[in-house]
Parts: C-alpha cells; sequence; structure tokens
C-alpha cells in the first residue's frame, strides 16, 4: 500500500533543525560515553583487572569494551521492533537515559581491590546495558529525522548524526586525557577515571529534556493512522527475499565504516601509547586529530551528498581507505610527528566522508514500517563483527605478528567487502522516503 506523506518544506525549517538537535543529542551522549572507556582502557585495566602482566590486563579491558558491541545487535532487534511499533520519540527517550544511568553506575564501581571478582563482573554488565541501549539509539535517531527532513536536503540532516558522534568522542577523549596529563597516576586510578562517567547523568537529563519536546514524524504519524503498523517489524524486516537482499546490502555497506571509525576511538589511543611509545599530549593527538579530520569530512561528504548522490561520496572515499590505508599507516608508524598528522589527516578524513553517508543510504533502503528494524539490524550487526572487536584483535594481532601495519590491513579487507555492496545499492538521493 503506498500512503501519502506530505514533504517538509522550507516553512518548517526552524522544527527541523529543533529536531535534528533531539536526534544528534542522543549519539553525542552515546558516542561521548564510549569513547570515555576506550581512553580511559589502561587505567581500568589496572583498577578492576589486576594482573601481573600488563598486557593481559589491557586485553581484558579492550574485550569489556567490545562487549557493548556484542549487545548492539541484540539492542537492535529490540528497539528497533518498539521503535517500528510504539513510535520513533519514545523510543530515543528510553534509550538515551538508559545509557546515561548505566555509565553513571559504572562511575560509582568500587574496584576490584574493594569487591574483588565482582568488580568486572559488574563492569561487564553495566557496558553490556550501555551497547543495549547503544543498539536503539542511532538507528532510531537516523530515521527520526530522516523522516522529519525535506528531501534536498535528507543527506545533510541525518549526516549530523555522525557528527554529533566525533563530537561526542572528541570531548569523550578530551575529559579523560586532560585527566591523565594533569592528575598523578594514582590518583587517577583512585579516583580520577570516575569523573567522566559521572558527567553521563546530566548530559543524559539534558537529552532526555530536548527528546521529549520533540513532535513525532509524520511518516509514523501515517502508519499508525492507516493502521498499517507490523505486528512484529522485526519478522518482517527478516521476511522475504527482497528483504533479504536489501539486509546483505546494508550490512556489507557498514562495515568499511565501523573498521576505519572505531580504529580511531578505540585502537588509536591504546596503539599510539603502546606502538607509537608517544607519551604525554603527543599520546592523546593521533585520536584527537583523526577525529577534527573526521568531523570535517562528514559535514562536507553529507553536504555534498545531496548534490552529487550517496553512491558517488561513498565509492571515492571507500576507494580512498581501500588505496591509501597502507600509505597512511606507514607515515602514521614513521616516528615523525609531522609524517604522523598527515597520516591521520588523510585517514580519518577519509574515514568521516564514508561515515557522513551510510545513515541516510541506510535509512532510505527500508520502508516505514520496518525502518528502524532494518537499520538496527544491519548496522548494529556490522558495528559488532567489525567495529567493536577491532581494538582487541589488532592488538592481539600486534602483539603476536610484531607488525604495526595490521590496521591498515583490517580496513583495506573490509573496503573490499563494502565497495561490492556500494555498486548494488540503488540511488536515492533527491527521492521521497519509501512508504510501502
Amino acid at each position: 500500500m503506498t500512503r501519502t506523506v506530505p514533504e517538509v518544506d522550507e516553512t518548517t525549517t526552524h522544527a527541523v533543525r529543533r529536531t535534528v538537535l533531539g536526534g544528534v543529542v542522543g549519539s553525542f551522549v552515546e558516542f561521548y560515553e564510549f569513547s570515555v572507556y576506550a581512553v580511559l582502557a589502561t587505567t581500568l585495566a589496572v583498577v578492576f583487572f589486576p594482573a601481573a602482566d600488563p598486557a593481559t590486563a589491557l586485553l581484558s579491558a579492550l574485550a569489556v569494551f567490545a562487549v557493548a558491541f556484542f549487545a548492539r545487535p541484540l539492542g537492535g532487534f529490540v528497539w528497533g521492533a518498539i521503535g517500528d511499533r510504539i513510535g520513533r520519540k519514545r523510543t530515543l527517550a528510553l534509550t538515551v537515559i538508559l545509557m546515561s544511568v548505566a555509565t553513571t553506575l559504572m562511575g560509582l564501581l568500587p574496584g576490584y581491590a574493594v569487591i574483588g571478582v565482582a568488580a568486572p563482573v559488574l563492569l561487564i554488565v553495566l557496558r553490556f546495558l550501555q551497547g543495549f541501549s547503544a543498539g536503539g539509539e542511532i538507528s532510531g535517531a537516523v530515521s527520526f529525522i530522516a523522516e522529519h527532513s525535506p528531501v534536498h536536503r535528507r543527506g545533510l540532516y541525518v549526516g549530523m548524526i555522525s557528527v554529533g558522534s566525533v563530537l561526542g568522542t572528541l570531548l569523550g577523549s578530551l575529559i579523560p586525557g586532560v585527566l591523565l596529563l594533569t592528575l598523578s597516576t594514582e590518583a587517577m586510578q583512585s579516583w580520577g577515571w570516575r569523573l567522566p562517567l559521572l558527567l553521563a547523568l546530566p548530559m543524559g537529563v539534558v537529552g532526555l529534556y530536548i527528546r521529549r519536546r520533540l513532535d513525532e514524524t509524520p511518516h509514523f504519524l501515517a502508519l499508525r493512522e492507516e493502521r498499517s503498523r507490523e505486528r512484529n517489524p522485526v519478522v518482517a524486516a527478516l521476511r522475504g527475499r527482497e528483504q533479504w537482499n536489501l539486509l546483505v546490502k546494508a550490512f556489507c555497506l557498514i562495515a568499511v565504516n565501523a573498521s576505519s571509525f572505531y580504529m580511531i576511538v578505540g585502537y588509536l589511543p591504546s596503539f599510539a601509547t603502546k606502538s607509537l611509545a608517544l607519551t604525554g599530549v603527543q599520546a592523546f593527538a593521533p585520536s584527537v586529530i583523526a577525529l577534527v579530520a573526521c568531523l570535517v569530512a562528514q559535514v562536507v561528504g553529507a553536504w555534498w551528498s545531496d548534490r552529487i548522490g550517496r553512491r558517488p561520496v561513498l565509492l571515492g572515499s571507500g576507494l580512498g581507505l581501500l588505496v591509501l590505508s597502507y600509505p597512511s599507516f606507514l607515515l602514521i608508524t614513521s616516528g615523525s610527528f609531522g609524517l604522523i598528522v598527515c597520516g591521520l589527516v588523510v585517514f580519518g578524513f577519509l574515514a568521516g566522508a564514508y561515515s557522513a553517508v551510510t545513515n541516510s543510504t541506510l535509512t532510505e533502503m527500508f520502508p516505514t514500517r520496518v525502518r528502524v528494524s532494518g537499520h538496527g539490524i544491519t548496522y548494529n550487526m556490522s558495528v559488532a563483527l567489525f567495529g567493536g572487536s577491532a581494538p582487541y584483535l589488532l592488538t592481539w594481532l600486534g602483539g603476536v605478528t610484531g607488525s604495526s601495519m595490521v590496521g591498515a590491513f583490517y580496513v583495506m579487507a573490509l573496503a573490499l567487502v563494502s565497495l561490492p555492496a556500494v555498486l548494488l545499492v540503488k540511488e536515492t538521493a533527491g527521492k521521497p522516503l519509501r512508504t510501502d
């Protein structure tokens, strides 16, 4: 059944921008909380995983980092169904507060020295809840913004979700980074690591306040009015050959995005200290530099995708990651800080340009009745497999092989997975969202 949904026009621009802010705020909070853990990994390894071998403790902390990503597919299934059944707005309010409460409780946890093995167990549980809530956050947010956006600016507005994630990651890198530079090791391990995590609660309250004041999307309201909602959106998203073709293409399309972005967020902080032997301010510079380059590219890529299409931006940046990841890592591992910066800027820019367009492409692939579920299933499974495991896998491979280039080979391999999917997806820029 084809339904008519009124398109957003310039007279509602103010409302659309408020909606974009409401969608972006959750992405900001989510990635702030995820990146804080990554930067604090070496400290948390000591607090929660005492071991004679520091490398083993670090791997344990990175394994817990990955736990949240493996909880994301479950969150994608659950929150996707909820978002397609009760609405995007209410789902977004629930996910942002669950994420913030889990992170705040993490900041209140006693360490291993106080409660023994219960400390890492509780850390794993809270990290799982983080991932579970994040599994519904981004899928609900991109669907919410896409369904509120005018056709000619949908790529830019949906791309702001990725911008919010980078801004949250930057803040989540800078705050613990400043603490690590200014506090003694003893103070950081005693109480300093808690401060960035406890900031999650006020952030979540602000996010909840903003989201409760938003309007439900016209696409979902039309779906509800016509009583066309699926009883089980997840089953509907998995039913039929056409749906499976969409799911496989979406899953593969995300692969290089997940590997390159979470390389910056989860792998570079520990890589800078362990493999590049950087200390002080320089130890935090790689991830910050790459994120700034990523941020610039996301704005440019999202804006450009509304003018030339989603596929050209994805193809150009995906090919760039395939061809230039190895030269970039050669520069990053050169030992010269100037060359390191050059390599980080190239890699960050390419990763940002690709990530700017993935969410708009995915959300435009699925019809309204399963939009949140379709995005949530594919995005979160791909991120879990190729992104969340990357810090642990690459740290382990680097130790086993003694090579500092494993990151480049990882991204190049996944570019070969994503590029065929990009070639197979239909161009959706400038077209109305699917309603059936």
